[in-house]
């Protein structure tokens, strides 16, 4: 039979906001697997460019649909899946890409392991087209680390995990690479409140109640700009201290396994990192050469001393819970 004719248990949200310059490759890119899903469910956040002039003109397939939503990312993603009928969610943001086989490759891997959640590492390049080979997110690593060579179940536990020790990325990397249940992420919608990093916070919030499975293999291209990894200090932990609170409830609320006095000392044990290196800085903007201070020297010291107590603890929660390379002693 031809796979053409195999109608995908997709629904796939598009969410623009005057992207007009950026349609015709991204289109190019969807028009390779538009007729196989059940339903594209397009959310605008009322474009000015003619953004949805150009969609409806070349976007003309009978399965898309157009709702309108004010501006934010995963308000749009939140609202759009309210309007998913199909079994499946895939978010197709302007930029990132999948192939067809990748797409059916995710729903088969999601139907076999009854996945929640089906996770695959991307291809992440820059404006330019060029791969981003020092792009890493924890899938990268899980595989890695477990030597995963084909399609697997990953326990929620070891998923939420994997977003809770670096604590700055999820499991979930880059929602190009993945597809989601499309009734648990209508129980579960994505945060609003942290910034860029939704994806993050999502898989902490409700990774210890999801189904989670792995695919090594990369289906799909993920756009990478600049301003995607340059936030502010102040911003950079506010996120942090927001993570830790969703990823303290989260385990307030299931216990999974003790994890929990773990997680607090780690918190504990990170805030004193962040003050120490706090006090370091602020002696490195002292216009006194910082060199030449016996005191900043003796915070740098106590600042170094401190990671080495953070990155212990974080390797004990890590074999404690079984989420280390295969072959590590425990």
């Amino acid at each position: 039979m031809d796979s053409r004719l195999i109608t995908l248990p997709v629904g796939a949200v598009v969410p623009t906001f005057n992207c007009r310059p950026y349609l015709p490759m991204h289109l190019a890119s969807m028009r390779e697997w538009a007729d196989r899903v059940e339903e594209i469910v397009v959310v605008d956040s009322f474009s000015s460019d003619g953004t949805v002039e150009f969609l409806r003109e070349h976007l003309n397939f009978p399965n898309v649909r157009f709702l309108s939503h004010p501006r934010g990312l995963y308000e749009s993603w939140n609202f759009g899946v309210s309007g998913v009928r199909a079994k499946y969610t895939y978010f197709s943001t302007v930029g990132d890409s999948i192939t067809p086989a990748g797409l059916e490759h995710l729903v088969e891997v999601a139907e076999k392991f009854r996945a929640d959640v089906t996770v695959s590492p991307p291809r992440s390049v820059g404006p330019d087209g060029r791969t981003l080979k020092t792009i890493r997110w924890p899938v990268d690593d899980l595989i890695n680390w477990w030597a995963i060579t084909a399609p697997a179940a990953v326990s929620s536990l070891h998923a939420f995990l994997m977003s809770a020790m670096p604590m700055s990325e999820g499991i979930l990397g880059s929602s190009a690479s993945n597809l989601y249940r499309t009734e648990l992420l209508k129980r579960c919608p994505f945060p609003t409140h942290c910034g860029h990093a939704g994806d993050t916070a999502w898989s902490l919030q409700y990774g210890l109640q999801s189904r989670f499975a792995v695919t090594p293999a990369v289906v799909s291209q993920f756009l990478i700009h600049p301003k995607d990894f340059s936030i502010g200090d102040e911003e950079r932990v506010r996120l942090f201290e927001l993570f830790f609170d969703i990823g303290l409830k989260a385990c307030r609320e299931s216990d999974p396994g003790g994890l929990l006095p773990f997680l607090e000392n780690l918190r504990a044990e990170t805030a004193q990192l962040r003050a120490r290196q706090r006090a370091y800085d602020r002696l490195r903007k002292h216009r006194f050469p910082w060199v030449l201070n016996p005191q900043a020297w003796s915070l740098r010291s106590r600042r170094n001393q401190q990671r080495q107590v953070v990155a212990a603890m974080k390797s004990r929660i890590c074999a404690q819970f079984g989420v280390q390379p295969r072959g590590t002693a425990q």
